[in-house]
């Protein structure tokens, strides 16, 4: 199934603020984060091919502070539908349920023993250091995730003892790293993330619950599945190539760049569009075509403004293209 884009973008802002330089590496691929449409979906396949430029070279261990910049509010229908959930125990079990509206790309899953339950997180994979960065930044953002939705929830944090799935650390300065944001209560080399509280909490009742607004918003969760499900096969390349340019909107990456991020050579994807009738021009252009009719049939946006937010120079250009189009002007078609 499709993934929100704001898994890549709270990503790409996470390392941002703990000081990676991701913009130079986004621009060899024709992105700008700042541009990434969060409406957007994205394949995985697609999604890792972003991440592997991204990511490339990057510490694994710069994870621990990506994750802690990740915030609440990009989790949307899924962050109202827990805060409104009558105990912790329906926001725990909804959390499992939705879980594929999260940023998060391993399984979470719950666990019990004795007195005990755990939220766990099970990553892809760590066979790579990608994959350890990305697992890094997940469990950090979903300690924060915790910690945030319980003081938006009105109650006190439980206590919590953490298991990682990562090596013990070989030198004391990347252990306190580990002991500044989890705490002591940390124990290495598990099979998996693991975070463990007293079942007593499960009984706790949330402040904020609200059986109408949960209503709501489980309906909103449900539809939001059914959108990421709509195309569950391996994207052709002309999806690939038509899902990569849907990411931003404004200046579209150029020809190159998009090979670049596809990993395919230019000849080659060029070559291969020609086979199946089209080219990278008429699939941009008619992106941008869907883009323009669906911002004026919004009637929120200028036609200067959605000029702009196509990448044109200036209105004219836009107007004439627009003309060319649909044999009238943006004007005329509002009315």
């Amino acid at each position: 199934m499709k993934r929100s884009i704001l898994s890549l973008i709270y990503l790409i802002q996470g390392m941002r603020k703990a000081g990676i330089d991701v913009d130079q590496k986004l621009q060899s691929i024709g992105l700008r984060v700042d541009a990434l449409d969060p409406s957007s979906i994205i394949h995985p396949s697609l999604e890792h091919d972003v991440l592997k430029v991204v990511g490339d070279g990057i510490e694994p261990l710069k994870g621990l502070f990506v994750g802690q910049h990740y915030a609440l509010a990009g989790y949307g229908p899924l962050l109202m539908l827990l805060v409104t959930s009558p105990t912790v125990r329906h926001a725990l079990n909804e959390g499992i349920r939705f879980q594929q509206l999260t940023h998060l790309t391993g399984e979470l899953s719950l666990e019990f023993k004795q007195h005990q339950i755990a939220l766990c997180y099970t990553p892809k994979n760590l066979t790579d250091e990608l994959s350890v960065l990305m697992a890094q930044s997940e469990i950090s953002g979903t300690f924060k995730f915790i910690g945030d939705l319980y003081k938006m929830m009105g109650l006190p944090a439980p206590e919590l003892n953490i298991e990682l799935p990562f090596q013990y650390p070989d030198n004391a300065a990347d252990l306190k790293q580990y002991h500044d944001y989890y705490g002591t209560h940390v124990e290495f080399d598990a099979p998996r993330a693991a975070f463990w509280f007293d079942q007593a909490v499960l009984n706790v009742k949330i402040p904020s619950a609200d059986s109408i607004t949960f209503a709501i918003y489980e309906k909103k969760c449900i539809a939001e599945l059914e959108r990421l499900n709509e195309d569950e096969d391996v994207p052709s390349l002309l999806q690939r190539v038509h899902d990569y340019l849907e990411l931003q909107s404004g200046l579209m990456p150029s020809m190159a760049e998009t090979a670049q991020a596809l990993n395919v050579p230019e000849r080659t994807l060029r070559h291969q569009l020609q086979q199946l009738g089209t080219s990278y021009k008429q699939i941009r252009e008619e992106i941008i075509k869907d883009k323009a009719l669906r911002m004026i049939e919004y009637k929120q946006y200028s036609i200067e403004m959605i000029a702009e937010l196509l990448g044109y120079s200036e209105p004219a250009a836009f107007n004439h293209a627009f003309k060319r189009w649909f044999g009238q002007s943006p004007r005329q078609y509002f009315k």
